[in-house]
């Protein structure tokens, strides 16, 4: 399936690919290059080798043919070809990418109970204002999203979710909406607006 949500603006750009297609299908929408092969063939399974072949098609789709993705020491991808700046994320049957001219950060993920045992370990006492209770586990995944979000943002290590990374002023009653997210440690502290999405099976965060 094609792109499924694009959104653009003067600064950034973002693609959300939903993924139907067979592995065979991607590998011949994309030709794995030489120095690549031998990660590509590492994967352990056709889920991983689908999320990393349709990043690389919907990047060429967003950027063009000529952009390509490398990866820190730490992990962090960063573009060659450009001096747009990424940010990559996978969850259940998608792929997302956001580039800017400025850092940026996404972050989805699939409705699903599991996080609801998780959050003693992501929320703060005082952030538990904004788990809805008729709503729990879409209220909780934004926060979990907005916090891997963060993480991404910020690219600290050694980091306590429920300590270091907070969420202030979230409303979840509409599809779409704003909020911000505050990371504060060693000394260190930022904030910035989040924005989240919201559909029938997936979560959105994004800065």
């Amino acid at each position: 399936m094609p792109i499924i949500n694009k959104l653009t603006d003067n600064e950034t750009v973002m693609g959300v690919w939903r993924m139907t297609e067979h592995l065979q299908e991607l590998e011949r929408q994309y030709e794995v290059p030489a120095e690549e092969k031998q990660t590509y063939a590492g994967f352990r399974n056709d889920r991983r080798r689908k999320e990393w072949l349709t990043v690389r098609i919907l990047l060429r789709e967003i950027a063009g043919p000529d952009v390509h993705i490398a990866y820190q020491p730490s992990g962090k991808p960063f573009l060659i070809g450009s001096d747009l700046f990424i940010s990559i994320t996978h969850t259940i049957g998608y792929v997302g990418i956001r580039l800017g001219k400025q850092p940026v950060a996404l972050d989805m993920e699939y409705l699903s109970r599991r996080v609801v045992s998780l959050i003693p370990r992501f929320v703060s006492p005082e952030e538990m204002q904004y788990i809805d209770p008729d709503n729990e586990i879409r209220t909780a995944l934004i926060i979990w999203s907005a916090k891997e979000t963060l993480y991404k943002r910020f690219d600290f290590t050694d980091i306590e979710f429920d300590q270091h990374l907070s969420v202030h002023n979230l409303r979840a009653s509409q599809p779409t909406g704003s909020f911000l997210g505050r990371i504060s440690k060693d000394g260190f502290h930022a904030e910035v607006t989040l924005h989240y999405i919201l559909t029938d099976d997936l979560i959105t965060v994004f800065c």
